[in-house]
């Protein structure tokens, strides 16, 4: 579960705070730097240049551990950051409960949930309202109760109405993670996709019903688009959506991506493709729109391909690949590894494979830690 996006965002501001003096670090912030730009390889390389040119002993180990976070070495993650709370100056700032957070993350995609939930409840010992916090705890339970029922038998689990001692602690800390942020719908809809993905999908659909009808009154179009969305009531969430699309400010992209979510969902994608073009015709610098507009040109040629049309399928693959190639010359760093990998799976569409195989192999140069491109790659090259 890519729970990472919020802890991402608070952990991002302040990166560079904290420790020792801020003279005499190049090597750091070149680091860092790369770690904004997706390019880990050459953070560690920085970082390693930094730790021979005797800088910040616990920024250097901070900036490794975030790097191997990022491309998978867990267990590296954990140790790198560990190293950089225990050559911390002693004073607990915010980059301490930061480096926690990353420290947790660690344990969660090692397995090792008692680890991850040592580390959030000891940010909320000190840090008792940090919703933050709470609803990280949440996840780790849910991904913990998950993994306590893969050797269960029929019995073990109960009922399924029945609720495990770790899905009833999770519920408590989503609760009270939104009691004391309840405007912040973003963490909102994302306790609602955990509890989907651990198929608790009731509990979900009633904390977003809750949350609606608490907070309606003060949510502005886009967010009541979303809530309606989420709750797949597409009439209603349309007509917020579209009421957003027209607004200048910055939901208007995120609404545009919904309206066009919601005509894929009714298996319109002529429609939705009418939603996506002339957004980025607009927005030519949208890498995030140019990925949902090629995804549906591959929806549209497997649904071509589907009514037996060949050659129909074939252009809405090529027309993919097309705008995946514009969306990587953007350059968004945030967007630019979904992006190769959507390209390759156009290629795939297309029976490519020769091109699918050239393009991963760049793509593994890049993202070496990447298991489910690793396993992709290995159909592919028996093609």
């Amino acid at each position: 579960m890519k729970y990472r996006a919020l802890a991402g965002m608070i952990c991002i501001s302040i990166m560079l705070s904290g420790c020792g003096s801020i003279s005499g670090r190049h090597g750091i912030d070149s680091g860092f730097a790369y770690i904004e730009k997706h390019e880990y390889s050459k953070a560690l390389e920085s970082f390693g240049e930094a730790e021979a040119n005797g800088e910040d002993a616990c920024l250097v180990h901070r900036g490794k551990g975030i790097a191997y976070l990022y491309t998978g070495d867990y267990a590296q993650a954990v140790s790198e950051l560990q190293m950089s709370l225990d050559t911390d100056n002693g004073v607990v700032d915010d980059m301490d409960f930061d480096t926690n957070y990353y420290i947790a993350e660690a344990y969660m995609k090692l397995g090792e949930y008692d680890n991850a939930l040592e580390r959030y409840n000891a940010i909320l010992d000190l840090r008792d309202r940090d919703s933050n916090a709470y609803y990280l705890r949440g996840v780790c339970e849910l991904a913990q109760d998950a993994e306590s029922k893969k050797n269960m038998t029929a019995l073990e689990k109960g009922s399924d109405d029945e609720k495990s001692e770790l899905a009833n602690s999770a519920l408590s800390d989503f609760t009270t993670a939104i009691r004391y942020n309840p405007k912040d719908y973003s963490m909102v809809i994302m306790i609602y996709k955990a509890l989907s993905e651990y198929h608790y999908d009731d509990d979900g659909v009633a904390i977003l019903q809750n949350t609606l009808n608490s907070g309606k009154a003060s949510m502005n179009n886009y967010e009541k688009g979303q809530m309606y969305f989420y709750l797949g009531d597409n009439a209603e969430a349309q007509k917020f959506l579209e009421k957003a699309r027209n607004e200048r400010n910055q939901d208007r992209e995120n609404a545009v991506i919904l309206l066009g979510m919601i005509e894929e969902r009714r298996e319109d994608y002529d429609a939705a493709l009418r939603i996506y073009k002339p957004y980025v015709s607009n927005n030519p610098k949208s890498a995030r729109v140019r990925n949902k507009l090629g995804m549906c040109q591959i929806r549209q040629g497997d649904f071509s391909l589907a009514q037996g049309n060949y050659d129909g399928a074939m252009q809405c693959y090529e027309e993919a690949v097309a705008t995946f190639a514009e969306a990587l010359d953007i350059n968004d760093s945030s967007m630019n590894q979904p992006l190769m990998l959507n390209r390759i799976t156009a290629y795939e569409h297309m029976g490519k494979f020769n091109l699918a195989k050239e393009e991963m192999a760049k793509y593994l140069e890049l993202y070496p830690s990447d298991e489910e491109a690793i396993r992709e790659n290995v159909f592919i090259s028996t093609r």
